[in-house]
């Protein structure tokens, strides 16, 4: 698959690791965006780190490394690095905005921006599972966590409306706006996603305006002006500011560091 199609913004070094990309099977289509793998990389390989940008989404993730697993749970709503090891092999699942809940438990909004020990935490049958995964194929280890996954999901369904899930992951207006939509208050649409996504209504719109404009600065040759008035921003300077804030770099450095990975991966 390429994971462009499902709204992936690949990191441009990543290209040359060989990373393996999956679509989530139909019962978790709603909660799983994508599944991808890596590889052990050959002696003497460096991966950069990378930037981990917030969505309202999660990760769950695997290393394994001898006999050893490491899994690690990311829910970020700043952007944050991560630096995976080339001496171990990865499996990550991508956790689509709202679906942490659904799939883990509402305590798990309590770990924004910290990357979290699973073996640590009280997530029952996780070291089972980890257990299960180290022998495991790549492929193998993309069914084993699907099927894990898919039992969890079963147990909460009773807890979960996945229609208010998806709306509430999918505001494009203003607050006000979105919640006159869906039927409801601005207070109750502000309640309700801090206690099922774990940001506020703003957060969420920052987000997906920032993710339209990443698109826009690595995809055309559109000016910064356009770019900010597409994407919902007051101007340029409003759009620099808040993106800057946001990702730790400005509009433009993004674009020039972003196009010479995506140039340096072509040679």
């Amino acid at each position: 698959m390429k994971p462009e199609s499902i709204g992936i913004i690949v990191p441009s070094s990543f290209s040359q690791y060989e990373p393996g990309w999956f679509i989530p099977v139909p019962a978790l289509a709603n909660y799983v965006q994508c599944i991808w793998t890596l590889p052990v990389q050959p002696a003497g390989s460096a991966i950069n780190a990378e930037k981990l940008y917030p969505d309202a989404g999660a990760s769950l993730m695997f290393e394994f490394s001898g006999d050893t697993v490491i899994c690690r749970f990311c829910f970020n709503t700043q952007t944050l690095r991560h630096q995976w090891s080339p001496e171990a092999e990865h499996l990550s699942i991508r956790i689509k905005p709202g679906a942490i809940c659904a799939l883990l438990g509402v305590q798990f909004l309590d770990f924004a921006n910290a990357s979290l020990p699973l073996d640590e935490h009280d997530l029952a049958g996780i070291n089972r599972l980890s257990d299960e995964l180290l022998p495991q194929s790549h492929w193998q280890r993309v069914e084993t966590v699907q099927t894990w996954l898919i039992n969890r999901l079963s147990q909460r369904q009773a807890e979960i409306n996945a229609g208010l899930v998806t709306a509430l992951s999918s505001i494009n207006t203003a607050p006000e706006q979105y919640a006159n939509k869906l039927g409801m208050s601005r207070r109750t649409l502000e309640r309700r996603m801090r206690s099922q996504l774990g940001v506020s209504p703003n957060q969420m719109l920052d987000f997906r305006r920032i993710r339209l404009a990443r698109e826009q600065l690595i995809s055309g040759t559109q000016s910064l002006a356009d770019i900010a008035l597409t994407t919902g921003f007051y101007d340029q300077a409003h759009f620099t500011n808040l993106f800057r804030d946001a990702t730790m770099e400005s509009p433009a450095q993004y674009r020039r560091r972003k196009l010479s990975q995506i140039s340096n991966t072509r040679i």
